[in-house]
Protein backbone atom coordinates (compact mmCIF):
# COMPACT_ATOMS: atom_id res chain seq x y z
CA UNK A 1 0.00 0.00 0.00
CA UNK A 2 1.65 3.34 -1.05
CA UNK A 3 1.30 6.78 0.48
CA UNK A 4 -1.42 8.33 -1.26
CA UNK A 5 -3.24 5.00 -0.85
CA UNK A 6 -2.65 4.94 2.95
CA UNK A 7 -3.56 8.86 3.23
CA UNK A 8 -7.30 8.04 1.04
CA UNK A 9 -8.02 4.87 3.92
CA UNK A 10 -7.09 7.41 6.41
CA UNK A 11 -9.41 9.99 5.38
CA UNK A 12 -12.47 7.19 5.18
CA UNK A 13 -11.82 5.99 8.35
CA UNK A 14 -11.53 9.25 10.21
CA UNK A 15 -14.52 11.14 8.16
CA UNK A 16 -17.34 12.31 10.50
CA UNK A 17 -15.05 11.83 13.54
CA UNK A 18 -15.75 15.05 15.75
CA UNK A 19 -12.52 17.30 16.98
CA UNK A 20 -12.52 15.85 20.17
CA UNK A 21 -12.50 12.07 18.57
CA UNK A 22 -9.47 13.31 16.53
CA UNK A 23 -7.96 14.61 19.72
CA UNK A 24 -8.30 11.12 21.68
CA UNK A 25 -7.32 9.25 18.27
CA UNK A 26 -3.91 11.77 18.13
CA UNK A 27 -3.56 10.92 21.70
CA UNK A 28 -4.12 6.91 21.59
CA UNK A 29 -1.71 6.72 18.56
CA UNK A 30 1.38 9.04 20.09
CA UNK A 31 1.23 6.99 23.20
CA UNK A 32 2.05 3.68 20.99
CA UNK A 33 4.58 5.15 19.40
CA UNK A 34 6.34 6.17 22.83
CA UNK A 35 5.09 2.60 24.45
CA UNK A 36 6.88 1.22 21.14
CA UNK A 37 10.14 3.38 22.14
CA UNK A 38 10.04 3.09 25.89
CA UNK A 39 8.77 -0.83 26.15
CA UNK A 40 10.27 -2.41 23.24
CA UNK A 41 9.08 -5.82 22.60
CA UNK A 42 11.61 -8.39 24.04
CA UNK A 43 14.22 -10.41 21.55
CA UNK A 44 13.77 -13.26 20.21
CA UNK A 45 17.11 -15.47 20.99
CA UNK A 46 16.81 -18.53 21.06
CA UNK A 47 18.79 -20.98 19.08
CA UNK A 48 17.42 -24.17 16.76
CA UNK A 49 17.35 -27.43 18.67
CA UNK A 50 20.59 -29.69 18.16
CA UNK A 51 19.54 -33.28 16.19
CA UNK A 52 21.88 -35.44 18.26
CA UNK A 53 21.58 -35.37 21.83
CA UNK A 54 25.09 -33.40 24.08
CA UNK A 55 26.24 -33.63 26.89
CA UNK A 56 26.92 -29.79 28.21
CA UNK A 57 28.99 -29.04 30.72
CA UNK A 58 28.29 -25.85 32.58
CA UNK A 59 29.54 -24.02 35.46
CA UNK A 60 26.79 -22.57 37.21
CA UNK A 61 27.73 -19.69 39.76
CA UNK A 62 26.36 -17.27 42.32
CA UNK A 63 26.99 -13.76 41.36
CA UNK A 64 28.64 -11.53 43.74
CA UNK A 65 29.82 -14.55 46.35
CA UNK A 66 32.62 -13.85 48.06
CA UNK A 67 34.77 -16.45 47.90
CA UNK A 68 32.79 -17.93 45.03
CA UNK A 69 30.39 -20.26 45.05
CA UNK A 70 29.41 -22.81 42.47
CA UNK A 71 28.72 -25.65 40.64
CA UNK A 72 30.14 -27.46 37.56
CA UNK A 73 27.37 -29.70 36.14
CA UNK A 74 27.12 -32.00 33.30
CA UNK A 75 23.21 -31.82 31.82
CA UNK A 76 22.11 -33.51 29.06
CA UNK A 77 21.35 -30.84 25.72
CA UNK A 78 17.52 -31.72 25.80
CA UNK A 79 16.37 -31.07 29.45
CA UNK A 80 13.43 -28.09 29.30
CA UNK A 81 14.34 -25.07 31.65
CA UNK A 82 11.68 -26.14 33.91
CA UNK A 83 13.89 -29.16 34.85
CA UNK A 84 16.99 -27.21 34.92
CA UNK A 85 15.19 -25.36 37.47
CA UNK A 86 14.63 -28.27 39.04
CA UNK A 87 18.65 -29.06 38.76
CA UNK A 88 20.04 -25.75 40.20
CA UNK A 89 17.39 -26.56 43.13
CA UNK A 90 19.01 -29.74 43.94
CA UNK A 91 22.37 -28.48 43.51
CA UNK A 92 22.97 -24.96 46.00
CA UNK A 93 20.08 -27.40 48.25
CA UNK A 94 17.35 -24.77 47.79
CA UNK A 95 13.54 -26.06 48.53
CA UNK A 96 12.02 -24.58 46.10
CA UNK A 97 10.25 -22.03 48.12
CA UNK A 98 10.36 -19.01 45.68
CA UNK A 99 9.85 -17.63 42.24
CA UNK A 100 12.28 -17.73 39.68
CA UNK A 101 12.89 -17.06 35.94
CA UNK A 102 15.64 -17.24 33.26
CA UNK A 103 17.27 -14.99 31.11
CA UNK A 104 18.74 -15.20 27.64
CA UNK A 105 20.85 -11.75 25.81
CA UNK A 106 21.36 -10.04 29.39
CA UNK A 107 20.40 -9.88 32.75
CA UNK A 108 16.77 -11.44 34.70
CA UNK A 109 15.81 -7.48 35.20
CA UNK A 110 17.44 -6.05 31.45
CA UNK A 111 14.56 -4.96 28.88
CA UNK A 112 16.81 -6.65 26.14
CA UNK A 113 16.69 -10.10 27.43
CA UNK A 114 14.48 -13.00 26.63
CA UNK A 115 12.89 -14.20 29.47
CA UNK A 116 11.35 -17.28 30.27
CA UNK A 117 8.85 -17.87 33.31
CA UNK A 118 7.80 -19.91 35.73
CA UNK A 119 4.45 -21.54 35.97
CA UNK A 120 3.42 -18.60 38.20
CA UNK A 121 4.19 -16.03 35.84
CA UNK A 122 2.96 -17.12 33.26
CA UNK A 123 -0.46 -17.72 34.50
CA UNK A 124 -0.17 -13.97 36.89
CA UNK A 125 -3.13 -11.96 35.26
CA UNK A 126 -1.91 -9.37 37.42
CA UNK A 127 1.56 -9.56 35.14
CA UNK A 128 3.07 -7.70 32.18
CA UNK A 129 6.25 -9.47 31.79
CA UNK A 130 5.98 -10.87 28.43
CA UNK A 131 8.56 -14.45 27.80
CA UNK A 132 8.02 -17.52 26.81
CA UNK A 133 6.98 -20.27 29.42
CA UNK A 134 10.56 -22.40 30.43
CA UNK A 135 8.46 -25.94 30.25
CA UNK A 136 8.56 -24.68 26.47
CA UNK A 137 12.10 -24.45 25.85
CA UNK A 138 15.27 -26.81 26.04
CA UNK A 139 18.68 -26.22 27.08
CA UNK A 140 20.10 -26.92 23.57
CA UNK A 141 17.95 -23.87 22.44
CA UNK A 142 19.70 -21.40 24.94
CA UNK A 143 23.39 -22.72 24.74
CA UNK A 144 24.72 -23.66 21.56
CA UNK A 145 28.82 -23.20 21.71
CA UNK A 146 31.43 -22.80 24.97
CA UNK A 147 31.12 -19.71 26.38
CA UNK A 148 27.64 -19.24 25.76
CA UNK A 149 25.75 -17.55 29.05
CA UNK A 150 21.89 -18.29 30.41
CA UNK A 151 20.93 -16.37 34.25
CA UNK A 152 19.00 -17.30 36.11
CA UNK A 153 17.78 -15.98 39.66
CA UNK A 154 15.88 -17.61 42.43
CA UNK A 155 14.03 -15.68 45.09
CA UNK A 156 12.75 -11.99 43.73
CA UNK A 157 13.24 -10.86 47.33
CA UNK A 158 16.49 -12.19 48.04
CA UNK A 159 17.80 -12.39 44.29
CA UNK A 160 20.23 -15.10 44.32
CA UNK A 161 21.31 -14.38 40.68
CA UNK A 162 23.09 -17.63 39.29
CA UNK A 163 25.17 -17.24 36.22
CA UNK A 164 25.19 -20.65 33.88
CA UNK A 165 28.16 -20.70 31.60
CA UNK A 166 28.92 -23.15 28.72
CA UNK A 167 32.62 -24.89 28.96
CA UNK A 168 31.49 -28.05 26.98
CA UNK A 169 29.85 -30.22 24.27
CA UNK A 170 30.55 -33.44 24.75
CA UNK A 171 29.55 -36.08 22.90
CA UNK A 172 26.94 -39.24 24.43
CA UNK A 173 28.53 -42.07 22.33
CA UNK A 174 30.64 -42.90 25.81
CA UNK A 175 27.59 -43.56 27.57
CA UNK A 176 25.83 -45.63 25.04
CA UNK A 177 26.81 -48.87 26.66
CA UNK A 178 25.76 -47.24 30.21
CA UNK A 179 22.22 -47.15 29.05
CA UNK A 180 20.10 -43.79 29.34
CA UNK A 181 22.31 -40.59 29.63
CA UNK A 182 21.40 -38.86 33.08
CA UNK A 183 19.57 -35.71 33.00
CA UNK A 184 22.45 -34.05 34.84
CA UNK A 185 25.30 -35.26 37.31
CA UNK A 186 27.52 -32.56 39.68
CA UNK A 187 30.88 -32.96 38.65
CA UNK A 188 32.68 -30.38 40.67
CA UNK A 189 31.75 -27.17 43.08
CA UNK A 190 32.92 -24.76 45.81
CA UNK A 191 31.25 -23.86 49.25
CA UNK A 192 27.55 -24.61 50.55
CA UNK A 193 24.96 -22.31 49.05
CA UNK A 194 23.56 -19.80 51.09
CA UNK A 195 20.36 -21.27 52.85
CA UNK A 196 16.78 -20.29 52.11
CA UNK A 197 15.75 -16.47 53.11
CA UNK A 198 18.85 -15.75 54.91
CA UNK A 199 19.67 -12.20 52.79
CA UNK A 200 20.62 -9.51 55.15
CA UNK A 201 20.93 -11.77 58.20
CA UNK A 202 23.78 -10.98 60.22
CA UNK A 203 27.07 -13.20 60.81
CA UNK A 204 25.61 -14.70 64.10
CA UNK A 205 22.64 -15.53 62.53
CA UNK A 206 23.77 -16.92 59.44
CA UNK A 207 26.60 -19.22 61.15
CA UNK A 208 23.46 -20.70 62.91
CA UNK A 209 21.82 -21.80 59.53
CA UNK A 210 24.98 -22.74 58.19
CA UNK A 211 27.71 -23.83 60.21
CA UNK A 212 30.54 -24.85 57.83
CA UNK A 213 30.33 -22.61 54.72
CA UNK A 214 32.94 -24.10 52.99
CA UNK A 215 31.69 -27.48 53.06
CA UNK A 216 30.76 -29.14 50.01
CA UNK A 217 30.39 -32.79 48.75
CA UNK A 218 29.02 -33.67 45.25
CA UNK A 219 27.48 -37.04 46.17
CA UNK A 220 25.04 -34.96 47.89
CA UNK A 221 23.94 -33.24 45.24
CA UNK A 222 23.82 -36.31 43.12
CA UNK A 223 21.87 -38.09 45.52
CA UNK A 224 19.48 -35.50 45.62
CA UNK A 225 19.33 -35.43 41.61
CA UNK A 226 17.93 -39.17 42.08
CA UNK A 227 14.94 -38.30 43.38
CA UNK A 228 11.72 -40.08 42.07
CA UNK A 229 11.05 -36.19 40.72
CA UNK A 230 13.38 -36.61 38.06
CA UNK A 231 12.67 -39.76 37.12
CA UNK A 232 8.69 -38.67 36.72
CA UNK A 233 10.17 -35.53 34.52
CA UNK A 234 11.69 -38.77 32.58
CA UNK A 235 8.94 -40.72 32.06
CA UNK A 236 6.88 -37.42 30.57
CA UNK A 237 4.70 -37.07 33.84
CA UNK A 238 2.35 -33.62 33.46
CA UNK A 239 4.31 -30.72 35.12
CA UNK A 240 0.77 -29.89 36.72
CA UNK A 241 0.79 -33.39 38.33
CA UNK A 242 4.28 -33.09 38.94
CA UNK A 243 3.41 -29.98 40.85
CA UNK A 244 0.70 -31.64 42.99
CA UNK A 245 2.91 -34.57 43.80
CA UNK A 246 5.48 -32.13 45.08
CA UNK A 247 2.50 -30.44 47.34
CA UNK A 248 1.83 -33.27 49.26
CA UNK A 249 5.46 -35.01 49.58
CA UNK A 250 6.69 -31.92 50.57
CA UNK A 251 3.41 -30.88 52.98
CA UNK A 252 3.95 -33.14 55.94
CA UNK A 253 8.06 -31.43 56.05
CA UNK A 254 5.62 -28.22 57.25
CA UNK A 255 3.93 -30.30 60.00
CA UNK A 256 4.85 -28.52 63.31
CA UNK A 257 6.58 -31.02 65.42
CA UNK A 258 3.61 -31.24 68.83
CA UNK A 259 6.59 -30.74 71.29
CA UNK A 260 7.52 -27.42 69.42
CA UNK A 261 6.99 -23.94 69.80
CA UNK A 262 3.55 -23.98 68.14
CA UNK A 263 5.05 -20.14 66.60
CA UNK A 264 7.98 -21.97 65.11
CA UNK A 265 7.84 -22.50 61.08
CA UNK A 266 9.57 -25.73 60.53
CA UNK A 267 12.30 -25.63 57.82
CA UNK A 268 12.08 -29.31 55.95
CA UNK A 269 15.02 -31.33 55.97
CA UNK A 270 14.73 -32.61 51.80
CA UNK A 271 16.79 -35.16 52.63
CA UNK A 272 14.81 -37.08 55.31
CA UNK A 273 11.31 -35.77 54.09
CA UNK A 274 8.86 -37.43 56.01
CA UNK A 275 6.23 -38.38 53.69
CA UNK A 276 2.88 -40.64 52.59
CA UNK A 277 3.64 -43.53 51.04
CA UNK A 278 1.13 -43.58 48.93
CA UNK A 279 2.25 -41.08 46.98
CA UNK A 280 5.67 -42.26 46.84
CA UNK A 281 4.37 -45.77 45.67
CA UNK A 282 2.19 -43.15 42.93
CA UNK A 283 5.31 -41.26 42.17
CA UNK A 284 7.54 -44.27 41.58
CA UNK A 285 4.96 -45.71 39.51
CA UNK A 286 4.68 -43.11 37.16
CA UNK A 287 8.33 -42.89 36.88
CA UNK A 288 9.04 -46.95 36.03
CA UNK A 289 8.57 -48.16 32.05
CA UNK A 290 5.35 -49.89 31.20
CA UNK A 291 4.60 -53.52 30.70
CA UNK A 292 3.76 -54.23 26.75
CA UNK A 293 0.09 -53.46 26.40
CA UNK A 294 -2.04 -56.47 25.29
CA UNK A 295 -4.12 -55.58 22.52
CA UNK A 296 -6.80 -58.02 23.50
CA UNK A 297 -7.20 -57.38 26.72
CA UNK A 298 -7.54 -53.85 25.82
CA UNK A 299 -10.37 -54.51 23.62
CA UNK A 300 -12.12 -55.92 25.90
CA UNK A 301 -11.67 -53.30 28.19
CA UNK A 302 -13.46 -51.27 25.92
CA UNK A 303 -16.33 -53.46 24.59
CA UNK A 304 -19.19 -51.24 26.04
CA UNK A 305 -17.28 -48.41 24.43
CA UNK A 306 -17.33 -49.90 21.30
CA UNK A 307 -21.18 -50.78 21.68
CA UNK A 308 -22.08 -47.46 21.65
CA UNK A 309 -20.13 -46.76 18.73
CA UNK A 310 -20.71 -49.04 16.62
CA UNK A 311 -24.59 -48.80 17.42
CA UNK A 312 -24.54 -44.85 16.93
CA UNK A 313 -22.99 -45.08 13.20
CA UNK A 314 -25.18 -44.34 10.51
CA UNK A 315 -28.81 -43.22 11.77
CA UNK A 316 -27.99 -43.33 15.62
CA UNK A 317 -29.25 -44.72 18.55
CA UNK A 318 -33.31 -44.44 18.50
CA UNK A 319 -33.98 -43.45 22.48
CA UNK A 320 -37.64 -43.55 23.87
CA UNK A 321 -40.24 -40.45 24.02
CA UNK A 322 -38.98 -39.73 27.14
CA UNK A 323 -34.86 -39.90 26.13
CA UNK A 324 -33.70 -43.14 27.24
CA UNK A 325 -31.86 -46.23 25.82
CA UNK A 326 -35.12 -48.59 24.53
CA UNK A 327 -35.46 -51.95 26.15
CA UNK A 328 -33.61 -54.34 23.27
CA UNK A 329 -30.67 -51.92 23.95
CA UNK A 330 -30.53 -51.89 27.68
CA UNK A 331 -30.60 -55.86 27.77
CA UNK A 332 -28.09 -56.01 25.13
CA UNK A 333 -25.77 -53.40 27.27
CA UNK A 334 -26.38 -55.05 30.40
CA UNK A 335 -24.44 -58.40 29.11
CA UNK A 336 -20.97 -56.14 28.51
CA UNK A 337 -21.74 -53.22 31.00
CA UNK A 338 -18.63 -53.73 34.05
CA UNK A 339 -20.79 -51.72 36.15
CA UNK A 340 -23.89 -53.48 35.41
CA UNK A 341 -26.78 -53.95 38.13
CA UNK A 342 -29.15 -55.99 35.81
CA UNK A 343 -28.56 -58.58 38.88
CA UNK A 344 -30.57 -56.27 40.86
CA UNK A 345 -33.64 -56.61 38.93
CA UNK A 346 -35.37 -58.01 35.61
CA UNK A 347 -36.61 -54.99 34.16
CA UNK A 348 -35.02 -52.91 30.99
CA UNK A 349 -35.81 -49.69 31.67
CA UNK A 350 -32.70 -47.72 31.63
CA UNK A 351 -34.40 -45.53 34.05
CA UNK A 352 -33.96 -48.21 36.43
CA UNK A 353 -30.60 -49.01 35.82
CA UNK A 354 -28.41 -45.87 37.53
CA UNK A 355 -25.10 -46.88 36.19
CA UNK A 356 -26.56 -47.44 32.17
CA UNK A 357 -27.57 -44.45 32.47
CA UNK A 358 -24.63 -42.75 33.80
CA UNK A 359 -22.51 -44.16 31.47
CA UNK A 360 -24.64 -43.15 28.53
CA UNK A 361 -24.70 -39.82 29.74
CA UNK A 362 -20.63 -40.25 30.41
CA UNK A 363 -20.21 -40.67 26.66
CA UNK A 364 -21.98 -37.41 25.62
CA UNK A 365 -20.13 -35.36 28.04
CA UNK A 366 -16.77 -36.64 26.60
CA UNK A 367 -17.93 -36.08 23.31
CA UNK A 368 -18.18 -39.09 21.79
CA UNK A 369 -21.79 -39.24 21.48
CA UNK A 370 -24.28 -36.12 20.41
CA UNK A 371 -27.96 -36.11 21.62
CA UNK A 372 -30.04 -34.82 18.22
CA UNK A 373 -33.67 -34.92 18.17
CA UNK A 374 -34.17 -38.31 19.93
CA UNK A 375 -31.36 -40.04 18.85
CA UNK A 376 -27.54 -40.60 20.04
CA UNK A 377 -25.35 -39.80 16.69
CA UNK A 378 -21.81 -40.04 16.70
CA UNK A 379 -19.44 -36.69 16.71
CA UNK A 380 -16.29 -36.04 15.28
CA UNK A 381 -14.46 -37.81 18.15
CA UNK A 382 -16.75 -40.65 18.32
CA UNK A 383 -16.44 -41.04 14.37
CA UNK A 384 -12.78 -41.99 14.72
CA UNK A 385 -12.46 -43.61 17.79
CA UNK A 386 -14.82 -45.64 16.44
CA UNK A 387 -12.80 -47.35 13.83
CA UNK A 388 -10.29 -49.17 16.49
CA UNK A 389 -10.47 -49.93 20.29
CA UNK A 390 -6.81 -47.94 20.19
CA UNK A 391 -8.56 -44.77 19.12
CA UNK A 392 -11.23 -44.97 21.85
CA UNK A 393 -8.62 -45.57 24.42
CA UNK A 394 -6.54 -42.66 23.06
CA UNK A 395 -9.80 -40.42 22.94
CA UNK A 396 -10.26 -41.26 26.46
CA UNK A 397 -6.69 -40.64 27.34
CA UNK A 398 -6.71 -37.28 25.42
CA UNK A 399 -9.61 -35.63 26.68
CA UNK A 400 -8.85 -37.01 30.93
CA UNK A 401 -4.98 -35.40 30.35
CA UNK A 402 -6.48 -32.13 29.27
CA UNK A 403 -8.79 -31.92 32.60
CA UNK A 404 -5.39 -32.49 34.57
CA UNK A 405 -3.85 -30.18 32.48
CA UNK A 406 -7.08 -27.54 33.20
CA UNK A 407 -7.19 -27.34 29.32
CA UNK A 408 -10.34 -29.21 29.68
CA UNK A 409 -13.27 -28.71 32.22
CA UNK A 410 -15.66 -31.69 33.32
CA UNK A 411 -19.38 -30.74 34.83
CA UNK A 412 -18.45 -27.16 36.26
CA UNK A 413 -17.54 -23.63 34.40
CA UNK A 414 -14.26 -22.64 33.14
CA UNK A 415 -12.28 -20.68 35.94
CA UNK A 416 -14.68 -21.40 38.78
CA UNK A 417 -13.57 -23.07 42.58
CA UNK A 418 -15.70 -25.82 41.13
CA UNK A 419 -13.28 -25.99 38.41
CA UNK A 420 -10.62 -26.12 39.91
CA UNK A 421 -11.87 -29.03 42.95
CA UNK A 422 -12.91 -31.30 39.85
CA UNK A 423 -9.16 -31.21 38.71
CA UNK A 424 -7.55 -31.51 41.50
CA UNK A 425 -10.25 -34.25 42.63
CA UNK A 426 -9.63 -36.07 39.65
CA UNK A 427 -5.64 -35.99 39.95
CA UNK A 428 -5.64 -37.07 43.73
CA UNK A 429 -8.22 -40.08 42.32
CA UNK A 430 -6.02 -40.88 39.40
CA UNK A 431 -3.04 -40.91 41.75
CA UNK A 432 -4.14 -43.61 44.16
CA UNK A 433 -5.24 -45.24 41.52
CA UNK A 434 -2.11 -45.50 39.75
CA UNK A 435 -0.38 -46.30 42.90
CA UNK A 436 -2.17 -49.53 43.10
CA UNK A 437 -5.32 -48.78 45.67
CA UNK A 438 -9.07 -49.95 45.40
CA UNK A 439 -11.30 -47.33 44.08
CA UNK A 440 -13.63 -47.25 46.92
CA UNK A 441 -14.44 -45.03 50.52
CA UNK A 442 -14.75 -46.76 54.09
CA UNK A 443 -17.74 -46.93 55.72
CA UNK A 444 -17.78 -47.12 59.48
CA UNK A 445 -14.74 -49.05 60.59
CA UNK A 446 -13.99 -50.51 57.42
CA UNK A 447 -9.74 -50.64 56.08
CA UNK A 448 -9.83 -46.38 54.72
CA UNK A 449 -9.67 -47.06 50.60
CA UNK A 450 -8.32 -44.93 47.33
CA UNK A 451 -10.78 -42.66 47.72
CA UNK A 452 -10.22 -42.22 51.42
CA UNK A 453 -6.66 -41.63 50.75
CA UNK A 454 -7.64 -39.07 47.96
CA UNK A 455 -9.66 -37.10 50.18
CA UNK A 456 -7.31 -36.74 52.68
CA UNK A 457 -4.89 -35.42 50.27
CA UNK A 458 -7.45 -33.28 48.65
CA UNK A 459 -7.34 -31.48 52.22
CA UNK A 460 -3.83 -31.47 52.85
CA UNK A 461 -4.09 -29.09 49.07
CA UNK A 462 -6.96 -26.75 51.18
CA UNK A 463 -10.27 -28.15 49.68
CA UNK A 464 -12.99 -28.43 51.98
CA UNK A 465 -17.03 -29.72 51.17
CA UNK A 466 -19.41 -26.93 52.62
CA UNK A 467 -17.01 -26.45 55.42
CA UNK A 468 -15.65 -29.96 56.29
CA UNK A 469 -13.38 -32.14 55.46
CA UNK A 470 -13.41 -34.03 52.02
CA UNK A 471 -14.66 -37.32 52.90
CA UNK A 472 -14.20 -40.67 50.75
CA UNK A 473 -17.67 -41.14 49.70
CA UNK A 474 -17.95 -37.41 48.68
CA UNK A 475 -15.67 -38.60 46.06
CA UNK A 476 -17.84 -41.37 44.36
CA UNK A 477 -20.05 -39.26 42.02
CA UNK A 478 -16.94 -38.07 40.62
CA UNK A 479 -16.62 -38.52 36.46
CA UNK A 480 -13.53 -40.33 36.39
CA UNK A 481 -15.69 -43.49 38.36
CA UNK A 482 -17.51 -43.77 35.44
CA UNK A 483 -14.38 -44.61 33.35
CA UNK A 484 -11.89 -46.24 35.82
CA UNK A 485 -14.43 -48.86 37.23
CA UNK A 486 -16.21 -49.36 33.93
CA UNK A 487 -12.70 -50.28 31.88
CA UNK A 488 -12.76 -54.22 32.80
CA UNK A 489 -13.10 -57.31 31.03
CA UNK A 490 -17.13 -58.52 30.94
CA UNK A 491 -19.33 -57.57 33.78
CA UNK A 492 -18.09 -57.24 37.42
CA UNK A 493 -19.00 -59.29 40.30
CA UNK A 494 -20.43 -58.43 43.51
CA UNK A 495 -17.12 -59.42 44.95
CA UNK A 496 -15.37 -56.75 42.53
CA UNK A 497 -16.45 -53.40 43.68
CA UNK A 498 -14.33 -51.04 44.07
CA UNK A 499 -10.98 -53.37 42.25
CA UNK A 500 -9.74 -51.93 39.35
CA UNK A 501 -8.25 -53.71 36.26
CA UNK A 502 -4.50 -53.61 35.19
CA UNK A 503 -5.93 -51.72 32.36
CA UNK A 504 -7.76 -48.80 34.72
CA UNK A 505 -4.35 -48.54 36.35
CA UNK A 506 -2.29 -47.88 33.04
CA UNK A 507 -5.39 -45.60 32.08
CA UNK A 508 -4.60 -43.67 34.95
CA UNK A 509 -0.62 -43.58 34.45
CA UNK A 510 -1.14 -42.44 30.97
CA UNK A 511 -3.43 -39.50 31.63
CA UNK A 512 -1.02 -38.06 34.40
CA UNK A 513 1.61 -38.17 31.51
CA UNK A 514 2.63 -36.54 28.29
CA UNK A 515 2.88 -39.41 26.66
CA UNK A 516 3.23 -43.24 27.01
CA UNK A 517 5.79 -44.20 29.07
CA UNK A 518 7.68 -47.11 26.86
CA UNK A 519 5.28 -49.83 25.17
Amino acid sequence: MNEDEVERRFRELTAGMSAADLLDLAGALASRRIAAVTHPPRPELRHPRREVVAVFRVRADIEGAKPPIWRRLDLRSTITLDTLHDVLQAAFRWTDSHLHRFALGGGVWDRDSQLFLCPFDVDDPDSDEEGVPEREVRLDEVMTEPGDVLRYVYDYGDAWQVTLRLEKVMSTDADATNGPVPIALCVDGRRAAPPEDSRGLDAEALSSLQPDPDHFEATGVNAALTDVRFRMREAGVLPEVIATIDRLRYAAAYLPDPDSDPHHSPTPDTDTLPTDPLIEAAAHALAAPESPVDPAERAASLRTWAWFLQRADGDGIPLTAAGYLKPTDVAEVSQILPTSDAWLTTSTREIDHSFFLHFREALVRQGFLRKVKGRLLLTRIGASARKTPDRVWQALVDRWRGVVAGTHVVNARPGSTDAAYLRDATVCVLLAVAAGERFRASWGDKEPGGLDHAARWLGTLGWRVEGEPVQGRDLYALPIRVVLENLWDGVRDRADEGEMSDTARRFAREVLRHTPSSE
